[in-house]
Formats: structure tokens, sequence, C-alpha cells
């Protein structure tokens, strides 16, 4: 049965072998835009299949664990929320793939300004993503909860972001910067979406922990 033994303990390292992945890739992604590394970048795009295949290889792992003993009770919403982890994991991926498409897009240009808040955001989002995998394999309600609040970081500095962005709008530019513009309010959001997934983590944890539905 998936939630004893052999079975659990390899979905859990697959688990944290993802977000493991998803984090380094989102590091590599970051680090691309802001050095306009446009090999660093096809890096980046190449993985997303990495990514996707653990995905499948954690969700064939709980089918298999699941038909061969279905799980009752608290067993069972730790299945549920094992699937829905991998899901919330596999968007942050394509995120990053995302942000790495953009810097391909804006490898011959001039950046506006020094990027500052949008890595400031990543890593805000990437540390919530490792802590929150921390806090479901060790079944951590405290920890889950610290992750959950710390949203409200990545959303002042989302925010922070899209005013410093609008602002620049008002200024003469050209088509060019203004798409460029646009493509840093876009990177800005898949980052703050990034949060928004380490935080149904951090949710779904409470609950199959605690029983009770938790909206941060």
């Amino acid at each position: 049965m998936i939630t004893t033994g052999n079975n659990l303990e390899q979905v859990q390292r697959d688990l944290l072998k993802m977000g493991s992945l998803v984090e380094e890739t989102m590091k590599m992604a970051i680090q691309a835009l802001r050095e306009q590394d446009a090999e660093l970048a096809r890096n980046v795009i190449e993985r997303d299949d990495a990514v996707d295949n653990l995905q499948i290889v954690i969700e064939e792992e709980i089918e298999r664990a699941v038909s061969a003993a279905p799980p009752l009770g608290f067993d069972l919403k730790r299945d549920f929320a094992m699937i829905k982890i991998v899901n919330d994991l596999e968007r942050i991926g394509d995120y990053a793939t995302n942000i790495a498409e953009v810097v391909l897009e804006l490898k011959q240009q001039h950046y506006l300004k020094p990027l500052v808040h949008i890595p400031q955001l990543a890593a805000v989002s990437m540390n919530m993503v490792s802590t929150v995998l921390k806090a479901f394999v060790e079944k951590d309600i405290d920890l889950a909860e610290a992750v959950c609040k710390k949203d409200e970081e990545a959303d002042n500095l989302y925010d922070e972001i899209c005013d410093e962005l609008v602002r620049l709008t008002g200024q003469d530019m050209n088509p060019q910067q203004a798409y460029q513009i646009s493509r840093f309010l876009l990177i800005a959001e898949w980052l703050e979406r990034a949060a928004d997934h380490a935080t149904n983590i951090g949710e779904e944890t409470i609950y199959i922990l605690t029983g009770k539905r938790v909206k941060y």
C-alpha cells in the first residue's frame, strides 16, 4: 500500500527529486535572464522533459500502489495530495521554461533597467517550494503554515515589480522597449504563480495532517 513501506518512501524521494529539479531549473532560468545567456536558456528548455517525465513516474507509482491495495482515510487523502503536488511542481517547471523562452526573445536587446526585484521574487518563490516539500515529507504543520504565510511577501514583491514597470511605460519608449516591459510583467506573474503553487502544497499538507481546509 502506498502509505507504508518502500512504496511511500520512493514516492516521497521522487517528489523531493522533482522539487529540487524544478527549483534548480528556475534558478537557471533567472540566471539566464539576468545574464542574457541564450545557451543557458536553451538548457532550461531541454530540462522540461525531465520534469514532465518525473511527473509521469510519480503518478504511475501512486496508481500502481492504489490498484494493488486501495487506501482508506488518511492514506487516501495523502495519495490525492501527492498527485496535486506533482501537478503544482510541473506547472512551476513550465514557468521556468516560459522564462527561458523570453530570454531567447530578448537576447539582442539592452534591458531598460537592471533586474533586481524579479530575481528576489524568484528566490522567495523557490525557497517556498523547497521548504513546503520538506514540510510535507516531515509532516510539519507549523512549517507548512509558515510557507503559506510567506506568500504575502511574494505578492508584495510582485506588486512592487508591476508598479515599477508601469511607471516606466509613462516614459517615451519605442515598441521594442514596450514589448520588453510586457515580457517582464509576464515573468513577474509566472513567479507569483509559482509562489501560489507552493502555497497550494502547503494547504494540502495542512489538510491531510489536520483534516481542515485552510485558504491563505
